[in-house]
């Protein structure tokens, strides 16, 4: 299977506009602002370098190859994507389900402070989204057509997986006992975002890291 893999991406004429291949040559304007925010916001202090030392697997590797492949053979649910995409309303739906009380304000508080960050981190990596790799592999991923505004933005890390992952954890804490209800939810935001082929299982797993020490610096710091 690595042999055919390797196949594909050796013989591909491609290979070179694949090495050079990004999300955008210029950050949008509204996305320029959230960025510029961060130095007011509850994360101001959060030191996530690290997340830029650490790239994206390059386009022209097998591994991106294999994810592109996983990919092709999800079958989408789009009333679960689309459901998923509205994080807000996906909590305060949760939160209503099990009769506690859903803090829209602080929701959402912590969503704007967490999307500067990942922001920045996603046009400091530029990985573009699968679907414009794929293009380059002679694959499609557009057979559903689904047309989602959040995803407008270089693909790592996922910006779904990481507020998923951290309001999910802010809500976990505050109603202990339904920590894995909104755990669950957190880890199906970020899953939506695959199904949809939006993002790459990797973007997700890096999305769900960087919430998770998100929320552990809130914690840390008493900012909760």
């Amino acid at each position: 299977m690595i042999y055919l893999y390797t196949m594909v991406v050796y013989d591909f004429k491609n290979v070179g506009k694949l090495k050079k291949l990004k999300h955008s040559d210029m950050v949008l304007p509204k996305h320029a602002d959230s960025i510029d925010n961060i130095k007011n916001g509850l994360f101001k202090e959060f030191d996530y370098t690290s997340y830029k030392d650490i790239p994206p697997n390059p386009n022209e590797s097998i591994r991106t190859l294999q994810e592109l492949i996983k990919l092709i053979g999800i079958n989408t649910n789009e009333e679960f994507i689309y459901s998923m995409d509205r994080i807000t309303n996906m909590f305060k739906e949760l939160c209503s389900e099990l009769k506690v009380p859903f803090d829209e304000i602080e929701a959402e508080k912590l969503l704007d402070a967490a999307s500067g960050i990942i922001l920045d981190l996603k046009y400091h990596h530029n990985r573009p989204r699968p679907n414009l790799v794929a293009k380059l592999y002679g694959l499609s991923l557009d057979k559903n057509k689904l047309h989602l505004d959040t995803a407008d933005s270089p693909s790592f890390p996922s910006g779904h997986a990481t507020q998923g992952t951290l309001i999910a954890k802010y809500f976990a804490n505050k109603y202990p006992n339904h920590a894995l209800r909104f755990n669950k939810l957190g880890r199906d935001i970020g899953k939506s975002r695959v199904n949809a082929k939006v993002h790459y299982p990797s973007d997700i797993i890096a999305g769900e890291q960087l919430g998770n020490d998100m929320f552990q610096h809130l914690k840390e710091n008493n900012l909760l």
